[in-house]
């Protein structure tokens, strides 16, 4: 079971719920089954039962899942621990994504990539949601070698390597 804990300023956790799976669409933290919305990201901060809190954290060994629910088709390494610290996304304590509540999408930065719906499921939970056959392996701390390249033919002006989309 995947469990989320609500913190305060200082990181003392204040209330904490149990989940198979948890949602992320836009500034909302939901689960289909259990818990219905669970918190929004408003103000600063994330919203869960009227009382606004600075940090959350979401912890099992869990994976990142992403595409449609009946066909996902990138998922990463087990994660100890994801954490919103608030618009702030992280693995294992690293910033892997900013939300722009503008945009109502989230915006990766280490990877070059915006999105607006993920899923956190427990690792166990992988193989029953997602075709291995067709899934990619997804490291939320290495470049996208899917959707980006470096390329040293593709310079700027300036003689800078610049990024160029892979299509």
């Amino acid at each position: 079971m995947i469990e989320i804990t609500f913190g305060d300023e200082a990181g003392r956790a204040q209330t904490t719920l149990t989940v198979t799976e948890v949602r992320l669409t836009g500034g909302a933290l939901w689960s289909q089954l259990e818990q219905g919305l669970i918190a929004h990201y408003t103000e600063g901060a994330w919203k869960h039962r009227g009382k606004y809190y600075p940090r959350v954290c979401v912890t099992d060994a869990c994976c990142l899942l992403f595409g449609i629910a009946r066909d996902p088709s990138r998922v990463s390494d087990p994660i100890g621990v994801f954490s919103f610290t608030g618009a702030t996304f992280r693995a294992n304590g690293v910033a892997i994504a900013q939300y722009r509540e503008d945009q109502d999408m989230w915006q990766g930065l280490i990877r070059p990539f915006w999105w607006t719906a993920l899923r956190l499921v427990s690792a166990a939970s992988v193989a029953r949601l997602s075709d291995e056959s067709r899934a990619v392996l997804l490291n939320p701390w290495d470049p996208d070698p899917v959707s980006v390249t470096l390329a040293r033919d593709f310079r700027s002006p300036a003689g800078t390597l610049a990024v160029r989309p892979v299509w």
